[in-house]
């Protein structure tokens, strides 16, 4: 049985880095080889589906949600309850990443600009030697070459379909596909690949550890205000918990 907290009526696993590796293996494992669909909802995915109500039903259909944002830690703990630890988007990758280095799981990355996801293969295989990256494509393909790319996908099988389109159209894509791909497990990934690939730097490991990563990211690209003016609101909804399950989906 799950444990999860719900925020806004969005369902987050209550789990560590090293739970959510051995769910992902679990999921791979399964004899039924069905797509199942992993999430990292933030304060934006909650804020989002809010208003949105095809995602939040889609996030209700995971197979497994981590708690992605030091938000979502808090806005566990002004409901009482804790989360055992916040797993970054990057932290789950590098945590899937490990898994197949060690245990040969196959991935495929998808999205991203242009020559980011082989740059992302080549930056990891340097670092995880056994990796077992299987095939890539960037995520600026118009509505013909998305046949081309799902028939790419399916042939070669993955156990691990990773797609940074961006949400909540990641989220979006993984579910209206979810029927045709022959993957184990589709994950949305944001802007993990420009981690990897050295195109944005992360924050220094202390700056990680104290939950301030969103004001380092805000301070280097401060464009990204509009999306941080969704946090206050989001605190006073999830402080007098008005929670949207059963009512209406508007801010």
């Amino acid at each position: 049985m799950r444990n999860t907290i719900s925020i806004l009526g969005v369902q987050i696993d209550a789990v560590t880095r090293e739970e959510a590796g051995k769910i992902t293996e679990n999921l791979i494992k399964q004899s039924n080889k069905s797509c199942k669909m992993i999430f990292a909802p933030n304060v934006e995915f909650i804020m989002y589906a809010q208003k949105d109500k095809e995602f939040f039903d889609i996030l209700k259909q995971s197979s497994l949600s981590t708690p992605d944002s030091i938000g979502v830690i808090i806005g566990a703990k002004l409901q009482g309850k804790t989360f055992p630890e916040r797993i970054p988007g990057q932290s789950y990758f590098r945590k899937v990443i490990e898994l197949s280095n060690e245990k040969g799981y196959s991935i495929y990355l998808l999205g991203g600009e242009p020559g980011i996801a082989e740059k992302t293969k080549e930056n990891l295989e340097k670092i995880f030697p056994n990796v077992n990256i299987i095939g890539y494509h960037h995520g600026y393909f118009n509505e013909n070459e998305e046949k081309e790319v799902i028939s790419e996908i399916n042939k070669l099988k993955p156990n691990v379909l990773f797609v940074a389109l961006g949400a909540p159209k990641q989220e979006k894509w993984i579910y209206k596909h979810r029927n045709e791909l022959k993957v184990d497990v589709a994950t949305g990934q944001g802007g993990t690949y420009d981690y990897e690939a050295g195109k944005i730097k992360r924050a220094p490991v202390w700056i990680q550890k104290i939950g301030m990563e969103w004001f380092w990211r805000l301070c280097r690209e401060p464009k990204r205000i509009k999306r941080q003016l969704v946090l206050p609101i989001y605190l006073i909804k999830v402080l007098f918990k008005k929670d949207k399950t059963k009512g209406k989906f508007d801010i």
